[in-house]
């Protein structure tokens, strides 16, 4: 067959770089990249140890969520592909090897196995989680991968968190009902929403609090609508915010359109245009309709206060 085309990054430099000669390969969909994946690049460091300096570790992954072109309604992301490679690079990998599912998704295990891992990415050994699936239909198991790869391959038992199995889908649930805290602790890190700052109807502005606007991108996990208390990145700075996610019914027309809002606290200056990274801690309350522009400007000086005393 063709050579598929595979787009390997090195985390060191950021930048595209040739496939190793030897490599470990994590596989996944690292959606989250949660302590369950994390255990899987633990493996990985470990067996490269027994194998020698001349064996680099890493990922093999796709740009987008597999379930984006198998199911009507694909399910939530929990981080971008940036935002992943980020991760991945903290976690200690030294390079991604990124796909495209849809190159991929007709092939049998046995010729993904043995033309795209063995040939292709030259992999020496394999570490995966025990639900990992891979070929045509998700025919291929992990007990299947070590005898068609030719490689020997790690099989990593479920990461449990209050006595389940941390997973991607438990993250999304935690998300979606505002357990913002909760996700936190599955994901070993404050669930994140980062990108620019885009100018909105500076409705805030005219409230007295003006606030940063941004949008989740498409297919990405929004938190229940409501007001959270905030920890918020910028310009090299933390300061506390109040973020309000939804669609502002007491101000404008309500729309299906979700932003999220945030009011950060003891900053001056203006956002627009900027990087703003958004952590959410707690939920502070739902998302509401309020009587007049009075008792909201209220609710809001009540929410920042609240925001303010909140300690993880």
């Amino acid at each position: 067959m063709q050579p598929v085309k595979l787009t390997c990054i090195s985390l060191l430099t950021g930048k595209e770089m040739p496939i190793p000669y030897k490599t470990i390969l994590c596989l996944g969909n690292f959606d989250g990249v949660h302590p369950g994946h994390l255990a899987l690049i633990r493996e990985s460091i470990r067996i490269r140890k027994t194998l020698g300096t001349d064996v680099l570790c890493g990922a093999f992954c796709f740009w987008e969520h597999s379930s984006d072109l198998l199911f009507q309604r694909p399910v939530e992301h929990l981080n971008s592909a940036e935002e992943r490679t980020e991760l991945f690079a903290k976690a200690g990998l030294e390079f991604v090897i990124y796909a495209d599912f849809a190159d991929l998704r007709a092939l049998s295990p046995e010729v993904f196995a043995k033309e795209i891992l063995a040939n292709q990415c030259h992999c020496t050994a394999a570490v995966c989680g025990f639900n990992y699936r891979f070929g045509k239909g998700a025919a291929g198991t992990a007990e299947d991968l070590s005898r068609l790869l030719g490689a020997p391959v790690s099989v990593c038992p479920a990461v449990e968190i209050d006595g389940a199995p941390v997973s991607s889908t438990r993250i999304r649930t935690a998300i979606r009902e505002g357990k913002v805290s909760e996700a936190a602790r599955l994901l070993g890190r404050p669930f994140t929403l980062k990108g620019p700052v885009k100018h909105g109807k500076e409705l805030g502005r005219k409230l007295g609090f003006p606030t940063a606007n941004q949008e989740f991108s498409p297919f990405a996990a929004v938190p229940r609508h409501g007001v959270y208390a905030t920890d918020c990145f910028l310009d090299g700075k933390w300061y506390r915010g109040v973020s309000n996610v939804g669609n502002h019914p007491t101000v404008d027309v309500p729309s299906t359109a979700v932003n999220c809002e945030t009011y950060l606290l003891d900053y001056e200056g203006d956002l627009y245009g900027k990087t703003l990274t958004v952590e959410f801690l707690q939920f502070l309350r739902p998302e509401k309709t309020f009587e007049s522009i009075e008792t909201l400007k209220k609710q809001i000086a009540l929410d920042a206060e609240q925001a303010s005393k909140f300690t993880e």
